[in-house]
């Protein structure tokens, strides 16, 4: 994968699931990579719906190319049976983390002649919606738009800003979303593994994917047909 090499990569939820299997990939490819999370042993540790950790990750990374945010939760629970708080919860982590990281890491991406690159980890979730689980699809489906406006904000400064939303992937965030009855029902019958997610997450972060921003890659087995 050419243009990798050397180049700053700052990946959040990168402790286990998706993000973690992205890390590897991209220092495989030669990218120096930051590895950001809430949980224990990685290398900044990131709230993302904390400003000030933003600010402090930002203060820690002299350049940045490419920002993976792969951190999220997920939930399940009927809508009147949803309280505020796990709506709440579900929102700031899963949408205002990524609005955080926007505002506070485009700045320094616009630092570099060339730009850089900026994969959301979405959800098919977000495109397709599952009784039990509205607020898991509604910060997904905000993570597009979210990502479609900043895409528009950012093209002076040669920032592409793209989505990849899979369907389920093999990860143990995969295990706390709510039965329903349709859930991982696709017309390829498989799930997906994060090191698959993590190839296409590095075709967007590439050259080959110098003509994409704004888009939404499903990576979802037909799950959204």
């Amino acid at each position: 994968m050419s243009g990798l090499k050397g180049k700053a990569a700052l990946v959040t939820g990168a402790a286990s699931g998706i993000g973690r299997s992205t890390a590897d990939l991209l220092e495989s490819f030669g990218a120096l990579v930051y590895r950001a999370d809430v949980a224990e042993g990685a290398g900044l540790r990131l709230d993302v719906t904390s400003e000030g950790d933003w600010q402090r990750v930002v203060a820690e990374i002299p350049r940045l190319d490419v920002l993976v945010h792969s951190a999220g939760i997920a939930t399940g629970a009927a809508i009147e049976a949803c309280s505020v708080e796990e709506w709440r919860r579900t929102i700031d982590v899963n949408l205002t983390g990524a609005f955080l990281g926007l505002k506070h890491m485009l700045p320094l991406m616009r630092q570099n002649a060339d730009g850089g690159s900026v994969v959301l980890i979405g959800s098919a979730s977000g495109v397709k919606a599952a009784a039990g689980a509205a607020a898991y699809c509604c910060s997904k489906a905000g993570l597009v738009m979210l990502a479609q406006c900043a895409a528009l904000e950012a093209k002076d400064g040669k920032i592409r800003v793209n989505v990849i939303s899979p369907a389920g992937v093999v990860t143990p965030m995969w295990k706390e979303l709510p039965e329903v009855p349709d859930r991982g029902k696709n017309p390829l019958e498989r799930m997906a593994f994060p090191d698959e997610v993590a190839e296409a997450v590095l075709f967007l972060c590439g050259d080959a994917a110098g003509g994409m921003t704004g888009a939404d890659l499903r990576f979802d087995a037909g799950y959204t047909i």
